[in-house]
């Protein structure tokens, strides 16, 4: 073995039959090819006692502390002054190098020779592995720890077994139905998109209903399915701007599903998926703003420094001149589609909008 395969002893000498105690488990350990290290196998080092404890301490592998009621008491301070000064001395050694490791403790390991002495543990020790000496279970393990080798063979890793395919108990397009109830938005009147602004915070998109509790049931259905942060981005959101045949200026909300977002949701969760026909059904808002109006120009700004926004509720009166939102049903979300008439193909998601009688 190399120096550094060493294993320093720390102990107190209680009494002879203690010292002899620590002797006999050294020489055991020598024997069993753990080459240990103690002062009784030195008569009187040439550098003298306390350096030649720091070089043990410092350069072995391993540091064996054999915790006594003495032993603890010399260590944390606590015995009586000019008494035990030896092991005083290499306790303050232990506690440097232990303070140096930042609290990380690989080499040094408290052993009991009873028992009933693991209270005996010097307190920063006492979260690390202690080995009873008083059965011969105890002397196996703490060989194996200095000959670092585990006490269980940890096998190889083997190849991961496929997880079972999740039977599909309903249709999956029961699941990806529209977001949309139909009769619910009738009740509840939409009748007018709004934004708002926070200092520092995500800028709010806003759906103007009139009918307080059905838009209040509208989002928190919606929370109930998507959560409070529309993870997948299923609601899919987007504003269009152009002018649109038949239709005074302005600009386009369209609320409704995003059905590969909603495909790419349920085949995550491991359900199959057979290129079924989905209906969509989406609900339209055409605005009308005064020409100066910077509401949404100020929207689409804020959207771009914070990439996120909250969809949120709101009720109008029915003369439009008061409004009160409902920023606690408001959900969080990332994605919304800034689109112009020019753009859209008849295929588009967004084309019905196109047509004149979509408001």
């Amino acid at each position: 073995m190399s120096a550094n395969e060493e294993v320093f002893i720390s102990y107190s000498h209680d009494s002879v039959e203690h010292v002899q105690r620590v002797l006999a488990l050294s020489n055991r350990l020598r024997l069993d090819g753990i080459d240990c290290v103690l002062d009784q196998y030195e008569t009187s080092p040439p550098e003298g006692w306390p350096r030649w404890m720091d070089k043990k301490i410092r350069d072995s592998k391993y540091v064996v502390l054999v915790c006594t009621e003495q032993y603890s008491r010399r260590v944390m301070g606590e015995e009586q002054e000019g008494k035990g000064l030896g092991v005083r001395w290499e306790g303050n050694l232990i506690y440097q190098h232990f303070y140096n490791a930042g609290a990380i403790n690989h080499r040094f390991i408290p052993v009991v020779l009873e028992h009933g002495h693991k209270h005996f543990i010097p307190m920063p020790l006492q979260g690390s592995t202690c080995y009873s000496l008083s059965d011969a279970s105890g002397y196996n393990d703490l060989c194996l720890r200095l000959a670092d080798r585990p006490k269980v063979q940890k096998p190889d890793l083997g190849k991961r077994r496929p997880l079972p395919k999740r039977p599909v108990k309903t249709n999956p397009a029961m699941y990806l139905s529209t977001p949309i109830d139909v009769d619910l938005w009738n009740v509840a009147k939409w009748r007018a998109t709004f934004f708002s602004y926070q200092p520092g915070k995500p800028p709010i998109l806003g759906l103007a209903f009139q009918n307080e509790a059905a838009a209040r049931k509208i989002f928190e259905g919606w929370h109930e399915r998507y959560g409070n942060n529309d993870r997948y981005e299923e609601l899919r959101v987007s504003i269009i701007e152009g002018p649109i045949k038949g239709q005074d200026n302005g600009y386009t909300v369209q609320i409704g599903p995003d059905p590969d977002a909603s495909i790419r949701r349920f085949k995550d969760a491991g359900y199959a998926f057979d290129e079924d026909i989905l209906m969509c059904v989406s609900r339209i808002n055409r605005m009308y703003p005064p020409p100066d109006s910077r509401n949404l120009a100020e929207f689409k700004d804020l959207y771009r420094e914070h990439k996120t926004y909250f969809l949120a509720p709101g009720v109008v009166s029915e003369d439009g001149k008061r409004l009160e939102p409902i920023f606690e049903l408001g959900i969080f979300k990332g994605k919304i589609h800034f689109r112009d008439v020019s753009d859209i193909s008849p295929d588009d998601i967004d084309s019905v909008v196109l047509r004149e009688d979509s408001v």
